[in-house]
């Protein structure tokens, strides 16, 4: 007679936990462990790795017919995560633990040949998923917090051979503490107008693109940005870290409040920079969700990878569309990006003479291309610092003084009533919300007018003015946005382009 069990599992479906529920058979028939309910290769690959931990903790694989079914079959199967809930199984089935413990705890973890355990990526999306359904979690050896998704904690099994006993460990991790950032504003020399930049940048959220010679500091001042802004709230703390746990990247730092900061090279791929590959899996875009993404050396990016980022950066998510459905990653970040005005490096420069051909140069800052281009809230220009200053590098304004600025200028957003950009609205609606936060006078009006014509401005570049504009006054403390705040704004546009 056929004896069965099932066991409660997950897989993961882009940065979303599947439950699983893993149906163990033994029963007559030629022996062997068959795995069915649509599993990919490195489940199929669990038949071995299982009978060989089965057998290195002391229990026995029995010489029948083992039919393991993947609940739902409709849902792909992906990772090595599901060979421990499979081995319960089969222990369960065959009378060698107690079935009581199949009930109400859910099975993830890697085993290896000597029946150890080890945990697997995006644990913290399968903490959440229990947590909502409710269970007692089981995982291998894992440094991970789960805590923050599973607030009673989880169980840890570090080898088979533990279920001799069914006492399970507790994990070993501790609450996430705030660490110190090694790097300061205070170790860039001079530079005031593009910490100042910065600095609006943090508190309004404004994409930033800086044009400099070589050696002029734009990576410095982009790797200090996240030094300036505010901590994360703990939803976002959960969501952000939640996809870095599904990339099988390090968190700690997320959960205790920074925010992230991702650098791609020039050399990465579409699937690389946005995500993809099989099965997909969140890209740069996502996980600089809540925090920076900076590109340096933009113009070196491909041309078409880089008209791929205005899906992301419009919609807060990049969307991709498989034959089994679409996936959904979040990818709200704050873009800040670096270029050479052309590829010497030394267009413009007053010290240095330029050596490219004028096509080369129009070539070259036309890899960005002007949709792109339009879509950054400033562009400033940086220049070389001058050699003095560098000799008073770290006695100039440090984080602390220009993060105490980003905060006052949100919290007085908060409460003059001003709102958050909703990616939900309506472009004309959010439009209209701005201008109507403004409040404009005839002569602000006149301004606007006079600049947009004067440099030739888009729609869309005026808008992105006014929501400077809105920033610096917040950052004033002003309810009125006046044409010194306008006047600001414009010089941190330094032109429709480059």
């Amino acid at each position: 007679m056929d004896r069965q069990c099932f066991v409660r599992a997950a897989t993961l479906r882009g940065i979303e936990a599947v439950g699983v529920r893993v149906e163990v058979s033994v029963g007559a028939g030629l022996p062997g462990i068959s795995i069915v309910g649509l599993p990919d290769s490195t489940v199929q690959e669990a038949r071995l790795r299982v009978r060989s931990a089965i057998r290195a903790a002391g229990f026995s694989v029995p010489a029948s017919n083992i039919v393991v079914n993947l609940a739902p079959s409709s849902v792909r199967k992906v990772g090595s995560g599901l060979d421990l809930p499979i081995a319960i199984g089969i222990l369960a089935s065959t009378g060698q633990i107690p079935m009581g413990l199949t009930l109400n705890h859910a099975f993830i973890g890697e085993l290896s040949l000597d029946g150890s355990v080890h945990g697997v990526n995006g644990l913290l999306a399968v903490a959440e998923l229990v947590a909502s359904e409710g269970g007692i979690l089981v995982t291998g050896r894992t440094t991970e917090d789960l805590s923050l998704a599973l607030p009673d904690g989880h169980f840890v099994l570090g080898n088979l051979s533990r279920l001799h006993t069914g006492e399970f460990e507790l994990p070993l991790t501790g609450k996430a503490e705030a660490k110190s950032y090694e790097v300061d504003f205070s170790d860039v020399a001079s530079h005031d107008f593009a910490k100042r930049a910065l600095q609006i940048c943090a508190a309004g959220n404004h994409g930033l693109l800086m044009v400099g010679p070589p050696g002029s500091g734009k990576t410095m001042l982009a790797r200090r940005l996240p030094t300036i802004m505010p901590e994360l709230s703990v939803e976002q703390r959960l969501s952000t870290a939640l996809i870095h746990s599904v990339a099988g990247l390090e968190f700690e730092s997320i959960l205790a409040g920074q925010r992230p900061f991702r650098s791609p090279h020039h050399s990465a791929s579409a699937a690389g920079l946005l995500g993809g590959g099989k099965p997909p899996t969140p890209g740069e875009v996502s996980l600089a969700h809540n925090g920076v993404l900076f590109l340096d050396e933009m113009p070196e990016f491909g041309a078409r990878l880089l008209q791929q980022l205005r899906q992301p950066i419009e919609e807060g998510q990049v969307v991709l569309s498989r034959a089994d459905g679409s996936y959904r990653f979040p990818s709200k970040f704050l873009l800040v990006a670096a270029a050479n005005p052309c590829p010497c490096g030394f267009y413009g420069d007053p010290e240095r003479e330029c050596k490219c051909a004028p096509a080369a140069v129009t070539t070259y800052q036309g890899r960005i291309g002007g949709p792109l281009i339009d879509r950054f809230d400033m562009l400033i220009n940086v220049s070389r610092s001058d050699p003095k200053s560098v000799l008073s590098t770290g006695s100039g304004v440090s984080s602390a003084a220009l993060r105490g600025g980003v905060e006052a200028a949100r919290a007085f957003r908060e409460r003059r009533g001003g709102e958050a950009v909703s990616l939900r609205e309506s472009l004309a609606r959010r439009e209209a919300r701005l201008i109507e936060e403004c409040r404009f006078g005839n002569a602000e009006r006149l301004y606007v007018d006079k600049v947009a014509k004067a440099r030739r401005l888009s729609g869309r570049s005026i808008m992105k003015l006014i929501a400077v504009a809105r920033t610096i006054a917040d950052l004033a403390e002003s309810e009125l946005v006046t044409e010194d705040h306008l006047n600001e704004a414009a010089m941190y546009r330094m032109q429709d382009g480059w």
